[in-house]
């Protein structure tokens, strides 16, 4: 059966966020598994970005403690002048508290927006950190003018005449 879980989306998602949920019983363990995608597609800027977890949650029917599992993973493609993508992706697991339904579902939801929560900012540093210094050094320097040539316009100097001629 599905489950509604729309009370439980992330808070700072962009506004494309969905989620679903579906659960089963079987000899006296549930099973919950919940979907969450976001996506953002911004071709004027030249970036695309998708956000997905997946979350199982074990609990017996009797209630105690339910083992959730996660799954996360971040897709970001940024293309303008060049081509670098991020492609990330954490496990993680927990033992949660449901001594009632809703204190399990509270648990569950904090255990997860925790997670996330923590996944993104370390991506968030992680890429603070690669922009001063990765990305930088796979980036040609400019010239001690700090402008760029227009090399188009190389042959109106005098050292583009000069090197002409000696061609």
């Amino acid at each position: 059966p599905r489950v509604n879980i729309s009370s439980h989306k992330r808070s700072e998602a962009v506004v494309s966020t969905q989620s679903t949920g579906y659960g089963k019983l079987e000899d006296d363990q549930v099973t919950i598994t919940v979907c969450i995608e976001d996506h953002k597609y911004n071709p004027n800027n030249f970036w695309n970005g998708k956000w997905k977890s997946k979350w199982d949650v074990k609990f017996p029917t009797a209630g105690g403690y339910a083992k959730v599992e996660g799954t996360m993973s971040a897709q970001v493609h940024y293309y303008e002048d060049g081509n670098v993508q991020l492609l990330s992706n954490k496990a993680v697991e927990e033992s949660v508290q449901i001594s009632s339904p809703n204190e399990g579902a509270d648990n569950v939801v904090a255990f997860i927006k925790k997670s996330e929560t923590e996944y993104q900012m370390a991506i968030n540093e992680n890429y603070t950190s690669m922009s001063n210094t990765t990305f930088k050094a796979l980036r040609r320097n400019l010239p001690i003018t700090q402008t760029l040539i227009d090399w188009h316009k190389l042959h109106g100097f005098q050292v583009g005449k000069d090197i002409m001629n000696k061609s």
